[in-house]
Order: C-alpha cells, then sequence, then structure tokens
C-alpha cells in the first residue's frame, strides 16, 4: 500500500460476529485511512466484532490485515 494511501478517506464498517439486537452495521466515512485504522483497533479489542476498511481505491482491509497492520 503507497503511503499516499493512509492520507485519503475510508470507510469503516463494523460487523458484529455473534448475534445482535442492533441494526445491521453501517458504513463510517473517515477523512484518513490512518484515521479508519485508528477505530478499527478499538473494534478488535471487543471478540463480537469485525472491522473491514473499504479505501478510497476500493481496496478492502480485512480484520487480519487490520490487525497485521497494527503489529
Amino acid at each position: 500500500m503507497e503511503t499516499e494511501a493512509l492520507e485519503r478517506p475510508a470507510d469503516l464498517t463494523i460487523w458484529r460476529s455473534v448475534p445482535a439486537s442492533s441494526p445491521l452495521a453501517q458504513p463510517e466515512r473517515f477523512g484518513t485511512l490512518r484515521e479508519a485504522i485508528a477505530a478499527a483497533a478499538g473494534a478488535l479489542t471487543d471478540p463480537g466484532k469485525q472491522p473491514w476498511i473499504i479505501t478510497e481505491e476500493g481496496e478492502i482491509l480485512s480484520p487480519n490485515w487490520i490487525r497485521t497492520y497494527l503489529n
């Protein structure tokens, strides 16, 4: 991934991996991919949540990609 991509907008959707009474996941727009990754990091602390990011270029970043990037 290009370093410049970290400064472009991205959408974060947090899916629940366990049944929940809340409505379906809705994507949230972040001004930069860095911000979306930071928000996803918080979701990764809950085993019932699975964050997925879609970059401005259309690249889909899975929870495993996000974990690897953060480590």
